[in-house]
């Protein structure tokens, strides 16, 4: 195909009025929602103080996009679906995103071409990205007003990776490789806190408790009257950070592996409750229950709580039942340093982390790693 224009026509008047046809369209942009975007950003000032945390090592005399430009043009493309640099070769012209950028739409000059952009993602070192999630964490704590309690959740998701990327992991649950970016999200307002690359596999105790411990150190600059309570599922349960938050006056409530020695404890409970199920006509039923429990790696014994539900499960082996269904006794375990009854703190607590997955997961999935 060829770019040329077809010549403008005219078609008979109609009513006196003359028609013509022009395939010229003009200055036009499909990326509306910038506009929008860029009042966003006028109010918050997301990419501005991420702009100002970059160190900027090129020549000042030659520099002809600003570093907030960049952030901005690259922050805009992904926003609007643009997830490869490859694409600002094309929309470095775009009218709607010299203005988002703050360049006039037509008369403003083009913006940083992809080769530029290229260098932009590459320049950080180590230690500037930390102090890029700090600056993601200060404008969280500068526009979020905290309450006297406020629960953070922190969860991994997985993203495969495409090509010989940085950081790509193996994962043997996904069967191929990726990243496992960690998540920190506000439970009250579900606004995200942090988002941190991180290779695809389980975080260990010492990196669980690196990440929470800065986290929690950066926020309590902006929130110093605040109790913060910290919530993830089995991964997060790690003693290191339990042993960190127990010393630092921080909650937490977390997922907990069960074991041999847990159901030994919970024996007799389910054995009631399986009694109890039995006599009613539900389909199910719950109880709850709480003990202190030391595993052989902790240096103190920790409140556990304890969720049993009973139902009939299809028997798929052993001895055959006369209905062909069986009792089935499932167990959840957390621990954690927060006080109140057993069902409030699974219920109304803990399993609180699940409507914070419908809110979080869209996004994480959209474009998680970018």
């Amino acid at each position: 195909m060829t770019d040329d224009t077809l010549l403008p026509f005219d078609l008979p008047s109609v009513c006196r009025k003359k028609i013509t046809v022009d395939f010229n369209g003009g200055t036009q942009s499909s990326n509306g929602g910038l506009l929008l975007l860029r009042e966003k950003e006028r109010t918050l000032g997301v990419c501005w103080r991420l702009a100002n945390t970059m160190t900027d090592r090129r020549d000042p005399n030659r520099i002809r996009h600003e570093m907030f430009e960049m952030v901005m043009a690259r922050v805009s493309a992904i926003a609007c679906g643009y997830e490869d640099a490859n694409d600002l070769d094309r929309l470095r012209h775009d009218p709607l995103m010299k203005l988002a950028v703050g360049r006039c739409p037509q008369s403003g000059g083009a913006l940083a071409s992809q080769s530029t952009i290229c260098r932009l993602e590459n320049a950080p070192r180590k230690t500037e990205a930390a102090r890029l999630c700090a600056a993601l964490i200060d404008q969280f704590g500068t526009t979020v007003r905290p309450g006297k309690l406020e629960i953070l959740d922190i969860d991994d998701t997985f993203c495969a990776a495409h090509g010989g990327q940085q950081l790509a992991f193996w994962n043997a649950h996904h069967d191929e490789r990726g990243f496992a970016p960690m998540h920190i999200y506000h439970v009250a307002s579900g606004t995200p806190v942090v988002a941190i690359l991180r290779p695809a596999r389980t975080a260990k105790g010492t990196e669980v408790r690196c990440v929470i411990k800065h986290v929690t150190k950066r926020l309590r600059k902006h929130w110093p009257n605040t109790r913060i309570v910290w919530r993830g599922d089995g991964h997060y349960g790690r003693v290191e950070e339990m042993e960190r938050a127990e010393s630092d006056g921080t909650d937490y409530i977390f997922g907990l592996a069960g074991n041999a020695v847990l159901d030994a404890l919970m024996a007799e409970t389910a054995d009631n409750l399986r009694f109890h199920h039995a006599a009613s006509s539900g389909a199910k039923l719950r109880t709850y229950a709480s003990f202190f429990y030391q595993a052989g790696s902790w240096d103190r014994p920790r409140k556990v709580v304890a969720r049993l539900e009973c139902s009939l499960q299809p028997d798929t082996g052993g001895e055959i039942t006369s209905t062909g269904m069986r009792q089935e006794v499932d167990i959840r375990y957390v621990v954690t340093s927060l006080k109140g009854s057993a069902q409030h703190l699974y219920e109304d607590v803990y399993c609180q982390r699940g409507q914070m997955d419908s809110v979080r997961m869209p996004g994480e999935e959209d474009d998680q790693v970018n």
